[in-house]
């Protein structure tokens, strides 16, 4: 489920302007990302990101 909750939140945050500038001041901080994400009703751990990270490079 948490997979599927950070790919919404990365589709999401591609086309909001305001997330993806949340998103972009977190740098590689995946633990701000994840707290950006949640603020945004979308739940997964800095794990998974890192995980999809690798998974999509």
């Amino acid at each position: 489920m948490s997979m599927k909750q950070l790919e919404t939140f990365l589709a999401k945050a591609q086309s909001n302007d305001t997330i993806r500038r949340e998103v972009e001041s977190c740098g590689t901080d995946n633990t701000c990302v994840a707290k950006v994400a949640l603020r945004h009703g979308h739940k997964f751990s800095p794990a998974n990101l890192t995980r999809w990270q690798r998974e999509h490079q």
